[in-house]
């Protein structure tokens, strides 16, 4: 069973890519693997081997009502005839089938280990990935291999009508193009390395947490070359999320080491600006005046403007976002027909997506699985000296966690039907469960028969 949670989260990375299409909508790899887990479990629970928790988190409970919210949405389509019938079917199951997986998590129980496992490969994993990311700078320089990647989920060209491959979108500056390496654009891998960093940061800035791997020089290995990724990506989720996560590290944990937090400061400071000499000499480009140039132009501190840049384009597609969710501010226009009913396609932002087709009601219930789950976090935080250190270190990381995914959700992008967004939040409810249940909490499991008391 673990197994299938391994190769679940290796295959995360292959999202770009299908097995096969349905129409318009790409079967990713991870998909299937998705389908024998929910059946696993059920097996499993129906033949007595397992229970299942009859007082979940609150969370849990929210998202439940989140899941019948996006049903009832259905109500404005029953009304319009300009809705889609058939597309609404279509991603409500999908927005289903994401959605049972934190609920299957939060409701069973998965051992701690497994996700120590999984960020263990993750950080493997961040090796070749970034180290590509970072080829593909010379590869698209001077035409070399597997400069550019095909792109072949038909859900990632449905919005253009169209089920033709197409290429990783990166920005030219002379010669240097953004990073990407496996991902569609280059603030995917920002947000990727971003995770990265931030199941680094309790090992790498307070002693005696050394869960991950025993070596605090191989975790600043893997650490620097997150930094570097993430800075040769040139985007502005990477440097907002620094940011978050620096605030969340100072709110989640006292006795922090800030010696070691100075060295690794300056080591990663230093390592960029030999990055940044090199992009100059090889790519005629510096990044760090790019990012200066593109952050004091967003503030209004100068008029020189990046090429590209797309703050100015969020902006309008949240205008654009209010005006579609007033159409329907209750229960939303219903799933899958912003495409239908609006010019922007979908909306850039989970937030505004979440209003936009489930209202109020659902946009709601939306932001309260963030706030009650920060919430669940900080509570736990007094009672850290009660847990056992894998328990505290996972609590750190998947908060982390989900601060990035509250500032991409709610700033950057739009992962409202999205695996990227469900699949951490399965990870987020198990935890938090788990620390609850260490330290008393009664989840009420119950096994599926129950079994005769023995005379």
């Amino acid at each position: 069973m673990n197994f299938l949670f391994y190769l679940l989260y290796i295959l995360y990375f292959t999202g770009v890519f299908q097995l096969f299409n349905i129409g318009s909508f790409g079967i990713s790899p991870a998909y299937p693997v998705i389908a024998i887990v929910y059946f696993a479990f059920i097996v499993r629970f129906v033949t007595n081997k397992i229970t299942i928790n009859l007082n979940p988190i609150t969370g849990i409970r929210v998202l439940v009502l989140l899941q019948i919210a996006a049903g009832l949405s259905f109500l404005y389509i029953l009304s319009d005839h300009k809705t889609e019938n058939i597309q609404f079917i279509k991603t409500y199951w999908h927005f289903l089938f994401l959605t049972a997986f934190p609920l299957f998590m939060g409701l069973f129980k998965v051992e701690n280990k497994v996700w120590i496992n999984v960020f263990r490969i993750w950080l493997f994993l961040s090796i070749i990935i970034n180290i590509f990311g970072i080829y593909q700078l010379f590869a698209r320089a001077y035409d070399l291999p597997l400069a550019w990647i095909d792109l072949t989920n038909a859900s990632l060209t449905a919005l253009d009508d169209t089920t033709e491959p197409y290429q990783q979108l990166s920005l030219k500056f002379k010669n240097f193009y953004r990073a990407t390496s496996i991902f569609s654009e280059p603030s995917a891998l920002a947000g990727y390395n971003l995770t990265i960093i931030g199941f680094m940061i309790l090992p790498m800035f307070k002693s005696g947490t050394m869960v991950l791997f025993k070596s605090r020089k191989f975790l600043m290995f893997l650490f620097i070359l997150s930094a570097l990724s993430l800075f040769v990506t040139f985007s502005l989720t990477g440097v907002l999320g620094l940011v978050f996560l620096a605030i969340a590290f100072f709110i989640y944990n006292r006795g922090v080491n800030y010696k070691r937090i100075l060295q690794l400061l300056i080591a990663v400071v230093v390592i960029i600006i030999i990055g940044d000499y090199f992009i100059l000499e090889y790519f005629q480009t510096s990044l760090l005046e790019l990012f200066y140039t593109r952050i004091t132009s967003i503030l209004g501190l100068t008029t020189h403007n990046v090429v590209g840049e797309s703050f100015d384009t969020r902006s309008s597609n949240f205008t654009s976002s209010v005006e579609l969710w007033l159409r329907s501010p209750i229960v939303g226009i219903g799933l899958g027909q912003t495409k239908h009913l609006g010019e922007i396609g979908y909306s850039d932002f989970a937030v505004m997506h979440s209003l936009i087709e489930t209202g109020i009601i659902g946009g709601i219930l939306f932001l309260s699985i963030f706030i009650i789950n920060i919430a669940e976090y900080l509570s736990l935080r007094s009672s850290f000296h009660k847990l056992k250190p894998d328990t505290i270190y996972l609590l750190n990381a998947t908060f982390y966690a989900l601060v990035i995914l509250v500032m991409t959700n709610f700033i950057t992008s739009n992962s409202f039907v999205g695996f990227a967004l469900w699949s951490f939040m399965a990870i987020i409810f198990s935890v938090l469960t788990n620390a609850k249940v260490e330290l008393g909490y009664d989840t009420k499991p119950v096994l599926f028969f129950k079994q005769k008391a023995r005379s």
